[in-house]
């Protein structure tokens, strides 16, 4: 993203995304009220690395401080899939890759959401089967373990 704001605009930010106003609002708000123009694509970004979720219309409040939902009770274990391990997701490649792809895998995140992931002769990241919604911080363990995975040589 080349476009860096300030804390007190983050802050602005978080509180528009807190009222439910959406990208496009976010968009347009930061024109108006910054002078900051990014494009559609980076405000998502923006929200993404910041872990900013846009309130629904229903929930839109001011934000409180977020706590971490409990743990789900682990799934049973599905075959070709490994078990939850608790602290870390578990990510494992594909023997045969999903033609198609460059490579393919699976993932179990410690919430017990399961997919599919694969990436694609354009580098392209996509995931397929997915049970749930990862957290932002599952997600990165994820991403932490895939690296980690395709760096053994695996």
């Amino acid at each position: 993203m080349a476009t860096k704001l300030s804390p007190e605009q983050l802050d602005m930010v978080r509180q528009w995304a807190a009222q439910g106003v959406d990208l496009n609002g976010i968009q347009k708000n930061l024109v108006a009220e910054c002078d900051v123009h990014m494009t559609y694509m980076d405000v998502r970004f923006l929200l993404l690395d910041y872990g900013i979720e846009i309130a629904k219309p229903a929930e839109a409040a001011p934000a409180p401080p977020k706590e971490e939902p409990a743990a789900a009770p682990a799934p049973a274990e599905t075959p070709g899939m490994p078990a939850p391990t608790g602290g870390k997701p578990e990510v494992t490649l594909d023997e045969l890759q999903i033609p198609g792809t460059l490579l393919s895998g699976k993932a179990v995140f410690p919430s017990g959401v399961k997919g599919a992931w694969q990436i694609d002769q354009m580098g392209r990241f996509g995931w397929s089967e997915l049970s749930g919604k990862p957290s932002p911080a599952e997600l990165q363990a994820f991403q932490f373990e895939l690296t980690q995975l395709l760096s053994r040589g695996v």
